[in-house]
């Protein structure tokens, strides 16, 4: 008996036991629901892993928060899709020095890949699918441009290969090849993990498509010209109306300025808005810290410019707005571009489009391998073939102190005009002030078959002379003629519009009320292309501080940049004239580079595609220009015949300005 009341005292206390653990996970459960939970902003981050044995190995962190201490591995990865919130995703990738450059790059192209691959698709559905479907003319194209782009792949490959121990160029343009298809890897990886049946498969030409959208419209104009008639290269004497394309281009406005507080130091402003498509308004804000070598050997130092940022597209391993800033070992630059015009299709008869090397590749080799300016404009003038481009690159390094140099500069002008006697110590500190200066600025120009460029250092910097626009027209002489096109002042600043270019606002507000925007236009002239975004950057030499931040989206003007009075007298005047008959009048913000023909900018996307011939008129573009001021863009008021592809875009772009902080 005594046993069994023993057994169920034992029962009766494992009883207890159970119950009071309950108890206490109810308590603890109870606590744990009213403590802070860990609060992520949709930053995902991944680790690329790498062994002779096992290969490439991915390590997904999910969200993420503490991004510093992400593994390291051979390459890894933080990325946020922040578009509906501010107009941009942002992406950072790193690679680590100890690994082979082939290792680094494929798994850069791996780990982007798979994390960016829904906007990867959204971006090639947008642009390519669309445009190449949209009628007989442009399959065609698209698989005579599918067709080259392959064979110049499967070419510039096997170059690269051979010449890469002994030539640093190739080098770097065999390690874009290689994180290409990394990147083409790790979208089927990132798709696949996501368990999504996408409709459609992107072959590796689209990729190579995507990632030539900078020569695409240069090819356009050989294929129109060289290889549609007869379906063979074309004759000379076949070339009496020849097809040239250009349309408004994007807008770089550089300013160099003397401190008020410090004279001897320089400070730069600089502004940058894309002209492109409203369908290739996917964006991201990207930062590649690759640590590379000079040469596949790992004993060889590594490049200047390991650490590039720029703005960009889902697929795309370069800044096709053609805007970088670069820093690294003794390197810290920027480098800006946008299209130039070329009246002379004589020039095209000297390249082989066989050999084409992207643009995109071959400004990221010279972002990397260049030591100073001059020595990028050396690496940018190999292959000039196709993207037909003006380029500005700025060393920041050169703007510190500078010994007054508007004022050494002018004393340098007075010894030219009228012989004065200097002693060996003048002779020596003028010397020193031309040292300092050279090579801070230079300006490259290409055009099929050639890319000369100059050091404008020091006519950029003479007091009254300290800015340049560039909105494709040549700006060096031997461009200008090679091109045939006419030069005009009037596209060029004024004193009065240098004068009030004293800081980012001003050049914010500048490039805003010369912007372009085609949705404006009204009616059947309304197009999907315009102005799609704003970079603005600042360096001040004095505190050795740089400013960047960007706008998302067609550009509008703001409440605070808005003049009510003088853009409802400019319009009154328009209505005024037009009601007299009249076409109107330009107003003063007018572009002349508007005055082409554009073609149906819908549909050229980020590709620029180019299919149907459609004239803008004057007046209406110069109404669209007034309007600018009329508010953000929206999907929703485009014609849904006219709008192109826009998935995964927001619906309105009325977005602040970014600036990435960045963890690496």
């Amino acid at each position: 008996m005594l046993k069994v009341v023993g057994a169920s005292w034992q029962k009766t206390r494992i009883g207890t036991y159970i119950l009071i653990g309950a108890g206490l996970l109810v308590i603890g459960a109870f606590f744990i629901g009213y403590m802070d939970r860990p609060e992520y902003d949709g930053t995902y981050c991944a680790t690329a892993f790498w062994t002779k044995q096992v290969g490439f190995q991915i390590e997904n962190w999910k969200q993420q928060n503490d991004l510093v201490n992400i593994p390291k591995g051979v390459a890894r990865i933080c990325y946020k899709d922040s578009v509906y919130e501010n107009g941009w995703a942002q992406i950072e990738v790193e690679t680590q020095r100890s690994y082979p450059d082939w290792v680094q790059a494929y798994a850069a192209g791996i780990l982007e890949g798979s994390l960016t691959w829904k906007n990867i698709y959204n971006q090639w559905a947008n642009t390519i699918s669309s445009s190449c479907d949209r009628d007989e003319s442009t399959q065609k194209f698209c698989e005579w441009l599918r067709d080259l782009l392959t064979t110049n792949f499967e070419h510039l490959k096997k170059q690269a290969a051979i010449r890469a121990d002994h030539d640093h160029y190739w080098h770097q343009l065999h390690l874009f090849f290689n994180q290409l298809e990394g990147l083409e890897t790790g979208y089927i990886r990132g798709a696949t993990r996501a368990r999504s049946d996408l409709e459609e498969e992107i072959p590796l030409s689209d990729f190579l498509l995507m990632n030539a959208a900078a020569d695409i419209q240069d090819l356009k104009i050989y294929y129109e010209n060289y290889v549609l008639p007869n379906n063979t290269v074309q004759e000379e004497e076949a070339s009496d109306q020849p097809k040239n394309f250009f349309l408004p281009s994007a807008s770089m406005l550089t300013r160099i300025i003397q401190q008020e507080q410090s004279p001897q130091t320089l400070q730069l402003l600089f502004g940058h808005s894309t002209a492109g498509s409203y369908s290739s308004m996917l964006r991201i804000q990207k930062r590649y810290k690759f640590h590379y070598h000079f040469s596949p050997n790992q004993r060889s130092n590594t490049v200047p410019g390991a650490d590039i940022t720029f703005t960009g597209y889902p697929g795309i391993l370069g800044s096709t707005d053609d805007f970088y800033v670069i820093k690294g070992r003794q390197v810290q630059a920027i480098v800006g571009g946008v299209g130039i015009k070329n009246e002379n299709l004589q020039l095209w008869k000297s390249v082989d489009t066989k050999d084409v090397v992207p643009l995109v590749a071959r400004v990221m080799a010279a972002n990397r391998i260049a030591q100073n300016r001059r020595t990028w404009a050396r690496a940018m003038a190999r292959h000039p073939a196709t993207g037909a481009k003006q380029w500005i690159t700025v060393d920041l390094n050169k703007l510190g102190a500078q010994d007054n140099l508007y004022h050494a500069l002018d004393t340098d002008d007075k010894h030219d005009d009228a012989p004065v006697p200097l002693n060996d110590k003048d002779k020596a500190a003028i010397q020193s002030r031309h040292d300092q200066l050279k090579d801070m600025v230079w300006i490259a120009e290409q055009l099929p078959g050639r890319m000369p460029s100059r050091d404008v250092t020091q006519s950029f910097l003479v007091a009254g002379n300290s800015s340049w626009l560039a909105n494709g027209v040549p700006y060096l002489k031997e461009t200008l003629e090679a091109s045939g096109v006419n030069y005009s002042d009037d596209q060029q600043l004024s004193a009065a519009d240098e004068a009030e270019l004293t800081n980012l606002e001003s050049v914010d507000k500048y490039l805003r009320t010369h912007g372009f925007r085609g949705d404006l236009l009204g009616g059947e002239e309304s197009i999907a292309y315009g102005n799609i975004d704003l970079k603005l950057f600042s360096y001040n030499a004095r505190l050795g501080m740089s400013d960047y931040h960007a706008f998302a989206g067609p550009i509008f003007l703001r409440l605070q940049h808005v003049q009510p009075r003088a853009l409802e007298e400019g319009q009154d005047n328009q209505e005024e004239q037009q009601d007299q008959g009249g076409q109107g009048v330009p107003s003063s913000i007018g572009d002349e580079r508007l005055s082409v023909t554009i073609d149906d900018a819908a549909s050229l996307a980020e590709m620029e595609l180019i299919t149907e011939r459609r004239p803008v008129r004057n007046d209406m573009r110069a109404i669209a220009m007034r309007r600018i001021g009329s508010g953000p863009f929206k999907w929703s008021d485009m014609n849904p015949l006219e709008d192109g592809g826009h998935e995964g875009h927001p619906d309105e772009w009325n977005f602040d300005k970014v600036s990435p902080k960045w963890a690496w």
